[in-house]
């Protein structure tokens, strides 16, 4: 019998019940990246092996693009290894 989990609430509380119903995903990580150039030029910086990113290998939300982000900065990145995309998908408050 399948058993339905009726995803409710906040997008932070809905982003957990998804991932608790649907499992690990191995090959996507979440990082928060350092800002190095501001857009147009934006570049970032990986914190896992200190790759850095061009603006032509990111792909922005809207809200990302909508942020005024500074060198120095940090956003919230999700990186798909198999397919070497990197979503930027906020900026992150530390």
């Amino acid at each position: 019998m399948d058993k339905r989990i009726k995803i409710e609430g906040s997008f932070d509380s809905r982003m957990i019940q998804l991932m608790r119903k649907y499992g690990h995903n191995r090959e996507m990580k979440i990082e928060v990246a350092t800002v190095l150039t501001p857009a147009p030029n934006l570049t970032l910086r990986m914190p896992s092996d200190g790759l850095q990113l061009e603006r032509e290998e990111l792909i922005l939300t809207a809200t990302a693009a909508s942020r005024n982000l500074a060198s120095g900065d940090s956003v919230i990145v999700i990186a798909d290894e198999d397919s070497q995309m990197y979503f930027v998908m906020d900026k992150a408050v530390i």
